[in-house]
């Protein structure tokens, strides 16, 4: 697949965050749908386990600040919140083959007792994304390298992309319990190619909701890292970028893709730059 890539390099992936958070209500079906009719190349949510194992798509754990989705039943979550199976069905009725699903299992390193397993939980994602027919079509993405292993492990087919930030690489004392025990120095991208991961999505700066037009930005998703995870096999994938200045930098960069809340200003910037947008798929 690496080799591949590099030999014949895939068109831009424009995926829209949460089916395009800064547009339309996050994690719903209505923005899943809305971003199709925009066109985008991948659809990105996350999920989550009701206390039956159904797996809905949400980002936070709990409902109103004190309730468990992992506690409750699919009868007491409020019915904007989708099934994964409710978006396998959407990509369907739209006829939206080659549109991607990046799918974020929010797995919590520092409260895991409130939710699962690393084990449970990609098991159960895993056979959603089987019964659903969408393993050829998805990538999992997660903060958390002991998941990913296990993903791995589990479905082969399964593409992994590591989401990265430097506060979940470095623990006030001892190892990040984010890392499972990996082992990550100062050469993130060699430990990330050696462990069979597909891409790094990196934060792509700080402060994290500005960009490259703030006097105060730090940039974190570099021209070196981009170089260096090339040159590994490994496309890049920053998150989560918003304004146009910011995108159009990380474009000329060579990033192989955004994560955005806009999906419709990068639909304009890649089209600034000569670049292919992805088709539309209205309902």
């Amino acid at each position: 697949m690496r080799a591949e890539r590099a030999s014949k390099p895939a068109p831009f992936d424009l995926q829209a965050h949460r089916g395009g958070a800064g547009l339309w209500p996050e994690n719903t079906l209505e923005a899943f749908g809305r971003a199709l009719a925009l066109g985008v190349s991948t659809l990105e949510l996350d999920v989550h386990l009701t206390a039956e194992d159904d797996v809905v798509v949400a980002h936070d754990p709990v409902l109103d600040d004190t309730r468990r989705i992992r506690a409750l039943t699919r009868a007491d979550l409020p019915p904007t919140m989708p099934l994964l199976r409710q978006v396998a069905a959407l990509l369907d009725e739209r006829g939206a083959d080659p549109v991607r699903v990046n799918l974020e299992i929010k797995y919590d390193a520092l409260d895991a007792s409130g939710l699962t397993t690393r084990e449970a939980f990609v098991a159960r994602v895993v056979d959603a994304l089987r019964i659903d027919g969408l393993v050829p079509r998805t990538s999992i993405q997660c903060f958390d390298w002991g998941v990913l292993d296990r993903v791995g492990d589990a479905e082969p087919g399964l593409e992994r992309n590591v989401l990265v930030s430097p506060k979940y690489l470095r623990a006030a004392e001892g190892p990040s319990p984010w890392l499972d025990g990996v082992v990550v120095d100062d050469d993130l991208v060699a430990v990330a190619a050696a462990q069979g991961f597909t891409a790094i999505s990196p934060i792509h700066g700080s402060p994290y909701r500005s960009g490259v037009d703030d006097p105060a930005y730090e940039p974190y998703a570099t021209a070196d890292l981009v170089e260096a995870a090339h040159a590994a096999g490994l496309a890049v994938i920053p998150y989560v970028v918003d304004d146009t200045a910011t995108m159009r930098h990380l474009v000329g960069l060579g990033v192989d893709g955004l994560i955005t809340n806009r999906p419709d200003l990068l639909r304009e910037v890649l089209a600034d730059e000569g670049l292919a947008v992805p088709p539309a798929y209205p309902g």
